[in-house]
C-alpha cells in the first residue's frame, strides 16, 4: 500500500470496531473442538473447496480426525492450491502469517500449524483474539443467545424463524410452550408473537431479530389478510401429523413476516435480513434478491431495516433500496471474503450514492474466531483503499476520510442497533 492508504489503514486498525455480525458458540464450546490445519478451513471455504471439485467424501474425508494427519493433507492439498487465491482462504492466510507467525500454509509446516492453532487455544481466547489483535468494541452474535456465558462485549440477534416458521402442529405446540398458552387460532400466535418480541426488547443484550428466509423461500413478502393466514392455519390444526410445504405455507409466513416487523417497529427492535449470496451449493440465489423486499418496507417507512451482504452480487440495487428508505442501511459482513474487488468497487459507489451514515464497513460472519482478525484485516485493507482513492481524486478531504472511517467502523452500528458504547 502507499503512504497515503497505508496512513488510513493504520487510522482504521486504531478505531475500536463494532463487528457487525458474528456466528461464534460460547467459548467454552469452541475450545472443545478438537484442532490442526483444517479447523481453519471449515467454514467458508468448504464452499470453495466444493467449487473447486471435491465431493461430500473428500470434504468427510479432510474433517476426518480419526485418519492420519499426512493423509489428509495430501488428499486436501491440490484444492488448497486450486482455492488459496480466492477471499476464503486469504483470510486464513492472514491468521497463518499475523497470529501463527509463519509464512505459508505449506507440505512443510501444515503439522506446526495445527500446533500453534492449537498453542493459542486456552480459557480467554475470545479476549485475546477479538480484543487485543481485532480491537473490537463489540460483537453482534446469531443464534447462540441461550448458550451463555459470553464476554460483556457480545450483543446477540434472535431468529425471526421462532415465530414466523410454523408449517406443523409440532410448531406451533413448541411456540404455545414459549409462552404458556395454547395455540389453537391464529390470533394465539399472534398474542404469542407480542410477548416474544416485549421479551427480547427487554433483554439488553437482544439488538435485532434476523430472518434467514433467504435460504428456504423468496422474500418477496407479500401482504396477506388475516383470512387467507388462516385458511393456512386452520390446514396446520386439520392435519396434525403432516408438515405443510414451503409453498403451502407461504401465505401464512408473508402474513407473519409483516405482524412481525410491525411489533419490531413498534418496540424499537431492527429487522435484519439477509439477502444475496447463501453459503453452501444448490441454493436459489434469485429468492435472495433485496429488491424483492420493497413491499415490506413500503409498508414501514419507520422501521430499521439491516440488509445483510451487501445483496452480493446485487450491490447496485441494494444501494437504491437505501437511497429510497430511511430506514434501510447496509451491512458489510461477510463481504469482504466473498469478493474483496466486489467489495471495494460497491463501497466506493455506495459513498457516492448514500448518507457514508447508512454503511456498517464490517461483520466477520464466522464461527471460527481466528477467521475473524483475517477477515477484519481484509476489511480494513479494502476500506483504506477505498478512501485513500477518494481523497487522492479530490472527493473527500483527508479529515473526511477520517470521519467516514469511524462511522463505518463504530458510530453507524453503534447508534444503530443503540449500543450506547462510547470511544
Amino acid at each position: 500500500m502507499d503512504t497515503l492508504t497505508t496512513d488510513i489503514f493504520e487510522e482504521l486498525a486504531a478505531i475500536p470496531t463494532i463487528d457487525a455480525h458474528e456466528h461464534l458458540p460460547p467459548e467454552k464450546d469452541y475450545l472443545s473442538e478438537r484442532r490442526d490445519f483444517y479447523s481453519l478451513f471449515e467454514h467458508y471455504c468448504t464452499d470453495d473447496l466444493a467449487a473447486a471439485g471435491a465431493t461430500p467424501a473428500d470434504l468427510a474425508l479432510f474433517a476426518n480426525r480419526e485418519l492420519p494427519l499426512a493423509e489428509r493433507w495430501q488428499k486436501f492439498s491440490p484444492f488448497f492450491d486450486a482455492i488459496r487465491t480466492g477471499g476464503y482462504a486469504r483470510s486464513v492466510l492472514w491468521v497463518v502469517r499475523d497470529l501463527l507467525g509463519l509464512p505459508d500454509l505449506t507440505g512443510e509446516n501444515y503439522v506446526e500449524v495445527g500446533e500453534r492453532l492449537r498453542a493459542l487455544e486456552k480459557p480467554g481466547l475470545y479476549d485475546v483474539i477479538l480484543r487485543e489483535r481485532c480491537n473490537l468494541a463489540a460483537c453482534i452474535d446469531c443464534w447462540y443467545l441461550d448458550r451463555a456465558p459470553y464476554p460483556d462485549y457480545f450483543f446477540h440477534l434472535t431468529g425471526a424463524h421462532d415465530v414466523v416458521n410454523l408449517m406443523s402442529q409440532e410448531t406451533l405446540d413448541q411456540l404455545g410452550e414459549k409462552c404458556g398458552r395454547a395455540v389453537h387460532r391464529l390470533d394465539d400466535i399472534l398474542a404469542c408473537m407480542t410477548l416474544i418480541v416485549d421479551r427480547w426488547r427487554a433483554n439488553p443484550q437482544v439488538v435485532g431479530i434476523k430472518s434467514i428466509h433467504a435460504y428456504q423461500r423468496s422474500i418477496a413478502f407479500q401482504k396477506v389478510t388475516h383470512h387467507e393466514a388462516e385458511l393456512v392455519f386452520n390446514r396446520i390444526r386439520a392435519h396434525p401429523d403432516h408438515t405443510l410445504s414451503l409453498v403451502e405455507v407461504g401465505p401464512l409466513q408473508d402474513f407473519l413476516m409483516f405482524e412481525l416487523a410491525a411489533r419490531a417497529e413498534a418496540v424499537g427492535l431492527p429487522l435484519v435480513i439477509h439477502t444475496g449470496l447463501q453459503s453452501g451449493s444448490g441454493n436459489r440465489i434469485l429468492n435472495a434478491n433485496p429488491l424483492l423486499l420493497q413491499t415490506l418496507l413500503e409498508e414501514f417507512p419507520r422501521a430499521r431495516f439491516d440488509l445483510f451482504h451487501g445483496g452480493m452480487p446485487w450491490v447496485r440495487e441494494i444501494a437504491v433500496l437505501a437511497k429510497y428508505f430511511p430506514g434501510v442501511h447496509l451491512n458489510m459482513a461477510w463481504m469482504h471474503i466473498i469478493s474483496p474487488a466486489q467489495s471495494r468497487a460497491a463501497l466506493s459507489e455506495w459513498l457516492d450514492l448514500l448518507p457514508n451514515t447508512k454503511i456498517f464497513g464490517f461483520g466477520g460472519d464466522y464461527h471460527i474466531v481466528e477467521l475473524v482478525y483475517g477477515h477484519l484485516k481484509m476489511a480494513r485493507q479494502n476500506i483504506a483503499w477505498v478512501l485513500a482513492d477518494k481523497v487522492r481524486e479530490g472527493s473527500f478531504s483527508r479529515a473526511e476520510a477520517s470521519r467516514v472511517a469511524r462511522r463505518l467502523m463504530f458510530d453507524n452500528p453503534n447508534e444503530f442497533y443503540r449500543l450506547g458504547l462510547s470511544i
